[in-house]
């Protein structure tokens, strides 16, 4: 590091560090309750682990459907699900592209299946492959939410780039006392 750096770091670095560390901080917070507030927005209902179902949406729009359990659940894997109108016929939907995954600390939500919900109304939600029953089917539920993954990339890139402003100005705060200090 140059000795102009290094006496830049010494001189000014405790002035730059401490407001940058309480602005990184205060960015990080209310970065990490936005993506929350998101997921939760988001959240459409949820329904039990059953084959087959009456389901209701209020109105018409894309809808992602996601398996909730606990961690490391296997329960989702190799299913087929299906939307049908009252008159049977298959509502449009598609796997999700990047299958993003919510995580707590007991259980995991991971987006499945976007439906195209042409109406709203009652509507019948089938489980291909479901097998049978399994002890714990009490802990999954099938959640149907709006689509949020940009917003919700959105937040962590700025919760990343707040991380890395605290980060930095605590690296620069001990750096200010570490450096030989430059004569007046």
């Amino acid at each position: 590091m140059s000795s102009s750096l290094a006496s830049l770091f010494s001189k000014y670095g405790i002035q730059i560090a401490v407001p940058g560390f309480f602005i990184g901080a205060v960015l990080l917070i209310f970065l990490i309750v936005g993506v929350i507030k998101v997921v939760d927005r988001a959240r459409i209902f949820s329904v039990p682990l059953l084959e087959h179902q009456l389901i209701e949406f209020p109105e018409a729009r894309e809808v992602i459907l996601c398996g909730e359990g606990p961690r490391f659940t296997s329960r989702f894997a190799r299913q087929g699900f299906v939307v049908k109108s009252k008159d049977g016929t298959p509502v449009e939907s598609h796997p999700t592209l990047f299958h993003a995954t919510t995580s707590g600390i007991s259980k995991v939500r991971i987006e499945l299946r976007s439906f195209q919900i042409p109406g709203p109304g009652r509507y019948h939600f089938e489980i291909q492959k479901l097998g049978d029953p399994h002890d714990n089917d009490a802990e999954h539920r099938i959640v149907f939410m709006k689509p949020h993954l940009f917003k919700s990339v959105g937040y962590v890139v700025g919760i990343v780039f707040s991380a890395i402003i605290c980060i930095g100005s605590f690296v620069l705060f001990f750096l200010s006392f570490l450096l030989p200090k430059s004569p007046v």
